[in-house]
């Protein structure tokens, strides 16, 4: 759990991180969340986690916030997502969710009907780039964008940053497109690229695993706010 945090949604929250992840993005800050076999809700550690949380409930009701799941890909611990969901939602404390999209969308829905908002990653339009970068294609991902729109929960879609790779403008039109089209009216976050990862995949033993990249500089993210706009589209940051 990461206590006041600004950067994951409105006002003050608290972010709880679930481990498993069906990815293995190239430039991933948590590749200690890799794990597969990711099961985890016992009672208790529920009633723990909602209780540390609820100590913060003054200034999730002063400044508008709440909680935000985040992880890993939190639906990957389905279960205990439900359990903790349901006890926030019961209490009336806002829950926000960061999500990469993999997941079986009818499985999840009644989670994500109690939530508030979702940031939704949306990491690269083509499907064989997106495969070669994370480890998957993106068709079920593109998909379940187009189903929390149609069920009418609020997200905000998040592309991380990556010059040169995703940050082009072919790629950046091509998301605005399909947002037009798939979602109108969600705005969008860039999410600058950095290396924070770098040190995690090295303890892990994982530096094979592990890509250097760059962020693009200031003008293209301006340049991609006009494009974006171009679209409709408006173009959001959360910090």
């Amino acid at each position: 759990m990461q206590k006041f945090s600004v950067n994951d949604g409105e006002g003050i929250r608290t972010v709880i991180f679930l481990a498993g992840c069906p990815l293995r993005c190239k430039w991933c800050s948590n590749p200690e969340s890799w794990n597969e076999n990711a099961t985890f809700c016992e009672e208790a550690a529920v009633a723990d986690i909602v209780r540390h949380a609820e100590r913060d409930a003054v200034f999730f009701r002063y400044s508008k916030g709440g909680v935000t799941f985040s992880g890993g890909e939190p639906t990957v611990q389905e279960g205990f997502l439900r359990a903790l969901a349901g006890e926030f939602y019961r209490r009336g404390i806002s829950a926000w969710i960061e999500t990469c999209g993999h997941f079986n969308f009818s499985a999840v829905k009644d989670i994500f009907d109690k939530m508030e908002h979702v940031f939704y990653d949306i990491k690269c339009i083509d499907s064989k780039l997106h495969k070669e970068l994370t480890g998957a294609d993106n068709d079920l991902i593109l998909k379940n964008a187009a189903l929390l729109h149609e069920a009418g929960i609020p997200v905000t879609v998040r592309i991380p940053a990556i010059k040169n790779i995703n940050f082009t403008e072919k790629n950046l039109a091509e998301t605005a497109r399909f947002m037009q089209k798939k979602i109108p009216g969600t705005p969008i976050e860039f999410l600058p690229y950095h290396n924070l990862g770098k040190e995690k995949f090295q303890q892990l033993r994982l530096a094979d695993s592990f890509h250097e990249f760059s962020p693009p500089d200031m003008q293209e993210i301006k340049d991609a706010k006009i494009l974006f706009a171009n679209f409709g589209i408006e173009t959001v940051e959360y910090k």
